[in-house]
């Protein structure tokens, strides 16, 4: 069981688990039932609230692999297409890929130019000139390729290092676009309530200047009483229906 367990954790293309055959409809139904009776206070789309051991230990095998694993500590490491990785590891550099670095550490000049922009765009036309470099080797002696091929890997290598270097300010700049989206949008939210209230306050002084005189009506007596009382809904449905349109 153990060999098995290994082989697939192993395998470049691992196939699933066999365990996600038991996350069927009935066992998630049941799973959450006694997720009620055991932490009511537990939180909405879970599977189950924490369990101690000898809670594991009572669920039916069928619904101990419903249970959701504790989190990897920081220590840890995990396997993804037969790579174990450490989830607390530090970046690798140019040493740890055994490349030689090509480009001067402090690349960032006080003078305010981007040099890292410099160095890489030289890294680029150099790929460009080893690949003729290359071709022409290629043509002269087939088997003489692979000092050529090692000089363009230390290139790329370098030219994605610098890249990399990249990252945080793409991540400032992204979340200033983002932001200034959103403020964009709470701007135009304003001003479309702004000219929607406008637009109303327009509206009802229109209706107040229109609207009959109530001392009138009182006056003209109980014969004017239903003319009045249709006047006034006939002005309520036509301010109705203008707030429709708005």
């Amino acid at each position: 069981m153990d060999e098995e367990e290994e082989r697939l954790n192993s395998s470049l293309l691992p196939l699933p688990p066999p365990f996600y055959k038991h996350f069927t409809p009935e066992n998630v139904e049941r799973m959450k039932q006694l997720k009620e009776e055991i932490g009511p206070d537990s939180k909405e789309g879970g599977l189950s609230p924490q369990l101690s051991t000898s809670q594991l230990l009572s669920l039916p095998p069928e619904l101990r692999f419903l249970v959701p694993p504790e989190p990897p500590a920081e220590d840890e490491s995990y396997r993804v297409f037969n790579e174990v990785t450490l989830l607390d590891r530090p970046s690798e550099t140019l040493q740890d890929w055994g490349y030689e670095q090509l480009y001067p550490s402090n690349s960032t000049p006080t003078s305010g130019e981007d040099s890292s922009a410099h160095y890489l765009q030289a890294l680029v036309r150099s790929v460009l000139l080893k690949f003729l470099e290359l071709l022409g080797v290629m043509s002269l002696n087939p088997d003489d390729w692979q000092g050529k091929l090692e000089e363009m890997a230390t290139l790329v290598a370098n030219a994605h290092t610098l890249i990399n270097e990249y990252r945080p300010h793409q991540a400032r700049e992204t979340l200033i676009n983002m932001m200034k989206e959103q403020l964009d949008k709470k701007k135009a939210e304003v001003a479309e309530i702004k000219r929607m209230k406008t637009k109303i306050e327009e509206t009802l002084a229109g209706f107040e200047k229109t609207a009959p005189d109530t001392a009138e009506i009182v006056e003209a007596g109980d014969t004017a009483a239903l003319p009045a009382g249709e006047k006034r809904k006939e002005s309520q449905r036509r301010m109705w229906q203008a707030l429709d349109e708005l």
